[in-house]
């Protein structure tokens, strides 16, 4: 089978992560698979973040012969990919990471930091103006543009037309997007070996994310600094990307954890060794602020053994039954939760298995059959 796997990345994020892991698996199986994205361009600017001529030319010349077209992520690539697959004859396969198709920010959070309803072209029309009026400086007496989010609105809703089957990792995200959508949880990328039994000690705790706002690091980091001195240990682990082209938010972070005994803050690890750094650690905290979907260390965390505190948001109770859900954004909330699991100590919970990658290729090789008879 003729496979096109395409995704705006391929290292570093889940999404990314996992697109790069299944097009190997599936070619390990036999398949002829190839990726596309991403794409070097001239366009800059709102449009050019989901509409890309250059980009379109592109992908006619690779996915020429394609069975199979099977997208993660459009950002930075076009709306359009998946009505061209389908004119080329092509099956079409999304699966939903995020929420970027309907929101170009990606998080159905708005520019002040809020959960957002939904797309809406007026509320995206505000929310998005620095961008949509760039480069001229934001303004609040800028008039809304609201032509340009009815146009990528438009593009979003054309494309769920083209698409064959939606891939839900939890069915949270298909529900917000308001699609119709298989479930499909995202396996293992790798063995996790379950972690051995600790010694006795001071508690743990994890946060392995990016270190934005929305991954709401700061949240558990001032619930650490209100737990007793020396009850336990935070590490704080993760890439720091600007945030709405600024940086200040992990400046802000490195200097709070250096005022704290038993914090730390490290720069992102590579993939093949998050088993080492589950393994040092005996709680996953997991203080986000937007509707996560299916988070990849969540999977793995479980797999190693280690107990998930996590925000009462999106898909994670899905995917983490035995988690303990907090209310998001709560400092106070989240020391209660951090209390209990110190006094806890440093057990372990019995390893929670998914697929292993060879496994779950086979499923969607079977499911991209299905579609072709």
């Amino acid at each position: 089978m003729r496979i096109v796997h395409v995704s705006h990345a391929w290292e570093g994020g889940g999404s990314g992560l996992y697109a790069a892991a299944l097009a190997d698996a599936q070619q390990r199986l036999g398949h002829d698979v190839s990726r596309f994205g991403p794409v070097r361009r001239r366009e800059r600017g709102f449009r050019a973040s989901w509409s890309s001529p250059e980009v379109e030319l592109a992908f006619a010349d690779a996915a020429r012969g394609a069975e199979i077209v099977h997208i993660h992520h459009l950002s930075g690539l076009s709306l359009d990919l998946p009505r061209m697959a389908r004119e080329a004859g092509a099956g079409v396969f999304v699966t939903l990471h995020d929420y970027w198709l309907a929101c170009a920010r990606g998080q159905l959070v708005d520019a002040g930091g809020e959960r957002c309803p939904g797309p809406d072209i007026d509320r995206c029309a505000r929310c998005l103006a620095p961008h949509l009026w760039a480069p001229l400086p934001a303004s609040t007496h800028l008039p809304l543009r609201r032509a340009p989010v009815a146009d990528r609105l438009n593009a979003w809703s054309l494309m769920r037309e083209q698409v064959d089957t939606f891939l839900a990792p939890s069915l949270h995200v298909g529900k917000r997007l308001i699609v119709d959508a298989v479930s499909c949880p995202l396996p293992l990328l790798h063995p996790i070996r379950p972690a051995a039994t600790a010694a006795p000690g001071p508690i743990r705790f994890l946060f392995a994310g990016a270190l934005i706002p929305t991954k709401g690091p700061h949240v558990v980091l001032e619930a650490f600094a209100a737990l007793p001195a020396g009850a336990g240990t935070l590490r704080l682990l993760g890439p720091a990307p600007p945030y709405d082209g600024r940086r200040d938010y992990a400046e802000r972070l490195a200097h709070r954890v250096a005022e704290l005994p038993g914090a730390s803050l490290e720069p992102a690890a590579p993939h093949p060794a998050m088993e080492a750094i589950l393994h040092e650690a005996d709680v996953l905290l997991v203080p986000s602020l937007w509707e996560e979907n299916a988070p990849l260390v969540v999977i793995e965390a479980l797999a190693a053994g280690l107990r998930v505190v996590a925000s009462d948001l999106g898909g994670i109770s899905e995917i983490a039954p035995t988690a303990t859900l907090v209310e998001p954004g709560t400092a106070r909330a989240w020391r209660s939760a951090m209390a209990a699991e110190i006094r806890r100590g440093r057990g372990r919970n019995s390893p929670i298995l998914r697929d292993d990658m060879p496994t779950h290729a086979a499923r969607l090789l079977a499911l991209y059959a299905r579609r072709r008879t």
